[in-house]
């Protein structure tokens, strides 16, 4: 009989003023804002590559007051980044041309010329140590469900004062754990990992207008959240290059769907 021997993850504990988690382009910016300030912080991100949905591996782009118009532009950070982008890519700034490896890059590479941000990439947050109650993940089994109560879900605060210690994060490609401390810890994960897992209060849903207060919002509150997206990049090929459906794909042949749903939201 072989015996086999399975390596163990090596454990490494860090210690750092802030700990942001999550590398889209709101982790960058809170990251590279604390640096600044003269905190020593820690990047973590889940991906290879910075920018989250504004990487390239997503490719949605920054759309906020300028977006490449000639009259105005994006300040802070952001502006930063964009200029430092334009500076190393020659695509023309339409459409999503601009959103490659080039952007990823000037992200990377603004992170690594601060002195106080180290990063981490390819690292998966997965618990966090409670200064009151050990691991958020053993805590959950007995804290309260997500309830409809107001038409959307709403998990409430699980406690009271309680606060975080430490982050558990793995690098699965090192085959590595790590335990992070740190003074403030910055959730920018996208879907609020480390705040559910501290017990944090969320809501996830559309809330209603009267609620709101916004004029767009629906009238009801619901659960209803943004659906998926299909990204399509045209190239002109100078020839016929004709699209193939793919078998698994849904069909909505009736436009009265997307009217009805219209109404629904509503």
């Amino acid at each position: 009989m072989v015996e086999l021997k399975v390596p163990m993850m090596k454990q490494v504990n860090l210690q750092f003023d802030v700990v942001v988690c999550g590398g889209g382009m709101a982790g960058f910016c809170a990251a590279m804002a604390a640096a600044r300030s003269g905190a020593r912080t820690l990047l973590i991100h889940d991906r290879p590559v910075l920018g989250g949905n504004a990487s390239s591996e997503v490719r949605v782009t920054i759309h906020g007051a300028g977006c490449h118009h000639y009259g105005m532009r994006e300040t802070g950070i952001i502006g930063e980044a964009m200029s430092a982008e334009r500076r190393t890519n020659h695509l023309l700034p339409i459409e999503n041309g601009w959103t490659n490896s080039v952007h990823d890059l000037a992200l990377y590479d603004m992170v690594q010329r601060e002195p106080n941000l180290e990063l981490t990439l390819n690292t998966s947050i997965y618990d966090v140590q409670l200064e009151q109650g050990g691991w958020g993940s053993q805590q959950m089994a007995v804290w309260p469900e997500a309830n409809v109560d107001r038409g959307y879900y709403l998990r409430p605060c699980c406690h009271d004062g309680n606060r975080i210690l430490a982050v558990r994060a793995r690098v699965a490609n090192a085959e590595t754990d790590l335990l992070v401390y740190g003074k403030q810890f910055i959730d920018c994960t996208g879907d609020a990992l480390v705040a559910h897992l501290a017990g944090c209060e969320w809501r996830m849903g559309s809330e209603s207008r009267e609620e709101t207060g916004e004029v767009h919002a629906v009238s009801k509150a619901s659960g209803d959240t943004m659906g998926n997206s299909i990204h399509i990049r045209c190239i002109d090929t100078g020839k016929p290059a004709p699209f193939e459906l793919p078998e698994w794909a849904i069909q909505y042949e009736d436009a009265a769907f997307f009217l009805r749903t219209r109404a629904q939201a509503k």
